[in-house]
């Protein structure tokens, strides 16, 4: 018996299914359901599953613009387990586990189109080059009354007026929702997710978790993951619509991923509180690869939406301490856990990408020690910096024609995501939506 399974039988029940995930190039779960019995043979030989699942649009659609050589045909691969990713599913109704699969190549080695494999070949180049990474991600959400169309912020568990205006950091409108909040933590302890701290955010019934710094990064993303995951469900169980949607209230403020960042030297020690000035280049290179990884931090037509907003979501290249308005920020810190902010990316982000743009820039600017240029001043107003591709069209175009991206995430993964993503934009704005027909159906 795999250990995974011992470890799990020693602390619940047998499962009568198994939830088989895959976590998509746009970090989205998809996968089948086993009999409960079938766990040491899951763990033997994986699953057979189609390689397309991994470049699925955010509907759910296998673009015919995938489906051509290689891909002809719609093959299956197979899928291994992750050591170490069984866990209970405390949500469901009858005793159910869940694990994630990786995908693997005709050899059996992982695959180079899984953005498991991505972010672990950036961490790996890294780690030859002695450096050490260490990440939190932070997540924001929206709680939403899904019986109204479109959805409304929900309002208090216990009957009460809601309050009026976003309450930034207040404690009463987490009290306000203390239900499903300690369902989430209940959760995310059977599930051995790394929560810390919840806070209430910048919109209406919007909140943000975060989890604990982790220095096992791809395990660190996967939790993220599972954490959005759990957060929908818990929702779903009280009748609730948890969003983790880049923008989707057009009157209040959009969803952030942000991810914090510092690097470790062979013994463990912060290289960028022992030397300031590899933190300051680190960003440097941040700033010079930000505008070509957009399309990797920004996955779909609403998550430009948060870019045209004046507001907490940066949308050009520029740094500075202590501040919110820029893209890198340097927290306040000591020397053991010096580490740049990126505030960039939206909630609907895959982490696993994310995280390997954001390792990759790091090293960039480390190695070749770039120069960030002027520091925005704690109190200012922030630099306008490099403008960042702000819309779709534009953030796949300079992804395509980035050498960095292609050496670093490799040829094989960029094209196919950008095959993806490229008819998922084509679809998109090929649609004629409402606001075409009230602006132009009897004006034009």
């Amino acid at each position: 018996m795999h250990p995974d399974i011992k470890s799990y039988f020693e602390n619940n029940p047998p499962p009568q299914s198994i939830d088989v995930l895959i976590a998509d190039s746009n970090g989205i779960l998809r996968g089948k359901q086993f009999p409960g019995d079938g766990l040491q043979k899951l763990y033997e030989k994986g699953a057979n599953l189609p390689v397309s699942l991994m470049f699925c649009d955010v509907r759910g659609e296998t673009p015919q613009e995938l489906l051509q050589p290689p891909l002809m045909g719609d093959p299956d691969i197979t899928y291994r387990v992750i050591e170490g990713s069984l866990r209970p599913v405390p949500w469901a109704k009858v005793p159910t586990a869940q694990v994630m699969l990786r995908a693997t190549d005709a050899e059996g080695n992982d695959s180079a189109l899984d953005p498991v494999t991505v972010l672990e070949s950036v961490i790996k180049r890294l780690n030859e080059d002695g450096m050490f990474p260490v990440v939190a991600l932070e997540g924001e959400f929206y709680l939403l009354d899904p019986s109204k169309n479109p959805p409304e912020p929900l309002k208090p568990e216990n009957g009460w007026p809601a309050f009026e205006g976003p309450q930034v950091y207040a404690l009463e409108p987490l009290r306000d929702v203390q239900g499903f909040l300690n369902q989430v933590k209940d959760v995310a302890a059977a599930q051995q997710i790394p929560l810390t701290s919840v806070l209430c955010e910048y919109g209406d019934s919007q909140f943000e978790m975060n989890l604990d710094h982790s220095a096992d990064i791809a395990a660190h993303c996967r939790d993220f993951i599972m954490l959005k995951q759990a957060i929908r469900n818990v929702a779903i169980a009280n009748g609730q619509l948890a969003s983790f949607m880049a923008m989707p209230l057009a009157t209040s403020g959009g969803s952030g991923c942000h991810i914090h960042v510092s690097v470790l030297d062979k013994d463990g020690n912060n290289i960028f509180g022992q030397d300031e000035g590899k933190l300051i280049h680190a960003i440097g290179g941040l700033m010079e690869t930000m505008g070509q990884s957009m399309a990797a931090c920004a996955p779909h037509a609403n998550s430009y939406r948060r870019y045209q907003k004046a507001g907490w979501s940066p949308n050009a290249a520029n740094w500075g301490r202590n501040h919110r308005l820029v893209s890198l920020r340097i927290p306040i810190s000591g020397d053991k856990d010096k580490r740049v902010e990126h505030r960039i990316a939206g909630a609907d982000v895959n982490p696993y990408l994310l995280t390997a743009s954001v390792l990759a820039g790091v090293h960039h600017g480390v190695t070749n020690k770039c120069n960030p240029g002027p520091e925005t001043i704690e109190g200012e107003a922030p630099h306008k910096g490099v403008q960042l591709p702000t819309r779709w069209r534009e953030a796949l175009m300079a992804f395509d024609k980035s050498d960095f991206f292609r050496e670093w995430f490799g040829n094989e993964f960029v094209d196919m995501y950008l095959r993806a993503k490229y008819a998922e934009e084509e679809n998109f704005h090929i649609e004629v939506p409402d606001r075409d027909l009230g602006w132009c159906l009897r004006t034009v």
